[in-house]
């Protein structure tokens, strides 16, 4: 009998094609084990949309679930006078309330990633009396965020894209309402929504865990790879080769059309190719869009330019 992992992501009907090829990626490469996704969404997707995840999940004997937040959750929610929009982005704060009881554990991931190798290790991690497990940020290097946070210096700031999450604990600790409490009480403190939350509330009662669960495209950039540690640097360069999961931690994402292209551009782009969004176009520049188009297609595959793309590699 297979085990079972349990995958937790969220999406709009903007999002779903990159949310399909995420989760695309964590079925093809993980075929080994069944696979149980849980979506949260504020409304239901388009029929169109609701088919094709139906046929993702078929097609690996997997499973996709939709957690509706209901508007009750808005009630709940303790800032007052903010976006609609603004409050989504709090949504799986409360994702311990919404789940099965039967699920104790669950691996939260973000749209913008690519699971390119097996998740077993990382599922059997010993997560006793911790509430996450996760990978420290580009910005862990300062800690201007703890000290902003009101917490220890000492301990590290993470990137919540990638989160293995003790649902138990979540639900016996209450960490949802902390968090929405953490709110309340220090909105002024956060600039990086849930993140900055979950950081704040989380500080003593994470696992750190290793670089090749969140491989963040930013730390390839000259700028941050600069900005690290002498062993954070050596971790990054070490990893590069065959990270586990990758996260497109970057203002510019794969699909979009650039006339350079990403690290590791090419594997999302082969679980593109094989979701069922294969067609999904590339999404356009806001600016120089023509210029773009003529460097992307034919001036750069045809060797007529070169570039500095400001990555490392």
């Amino acid at each position: 009998m297979k085990e079972t992992i349990n995958i937790l992501c969220a999406t709009d009907a903007n999002y779903v094609p990159y949310c399909g090829v995420m989760l695309t990626s964590a079925f093809e490469s993980n075929k080994q084990a069944r696979l149980d996704a849980y979506i949260l969404i504020d409304k239901p997707l388009p029929k169109k949309a609701q088919r094709r995840f139906a046929k993702l999940a078929a097609k690996y004997d997997n499973g996709i679930y939709y957690l509706l937040i209901d508007n009750s959750f808005l009630e709940k929610f303790p800032i007052k006078g903010m976006s609609y929009w603004s409050i989504a982005t709090y949504y799986r704060l409360y994702a311990s309330e919404l789940l099965p009881a039967t699920v104790h554990r669950i691996l939260y991931l973000d749209c913008d990633i690519i699971v390119n190798g097996k998740l077993d290790y990382l599922w059997q991690v010993d997560m006793t009396d911790m509430a996450a497990g996760c990978i420290p940020d580009i910005f862990n290097y300062s800690s201007d965020y703890q000290r902003r946070l009101q917490y220890p210096v000492e301990a590290t700031y993470f990137n919540a894209g990638v989160m293995l999450i003790n649902v138990d604990y979540w639900r016996e600790h209450a960490i949802g309402q902390l968090c929405l409490d953490f709110l309340a009480n220090h909105y002024d403190l956060i600039e990086a929504n849930d993140q900055d939350v979950l950081n704040a509330v989380l500080w003593d009662r994470k696992l750190e865990l290793p670089l090749t669960y969140n491989y963040q495209l930013q730390f390839l950039s000259n700028y941050f790879f600069n900005l690290q540690f002498p062993s954070m640097k050596q971790n990054i360069l070490d990893t590069y080769e065959n990270p586990t999961i990758i996260h497109y931690a970057y203002s510019i994402k794969p699909w979009s059309v650039m006339y350079y292209r990403l690290p590791f551009s090419d594997v999302w782009e082969h679980y593109k190719r094989i979701s069922q969004w294969s067609h999904t176009l590339p999404t356009l520049p806001r600016r120089k869009v023509v210029n773009n188009l003529i460097k992307r297609y034919i001036m750069w595959p045809m060797g007529l330019m070169k570039y500095n793309s400001g990555f490392v590699v």
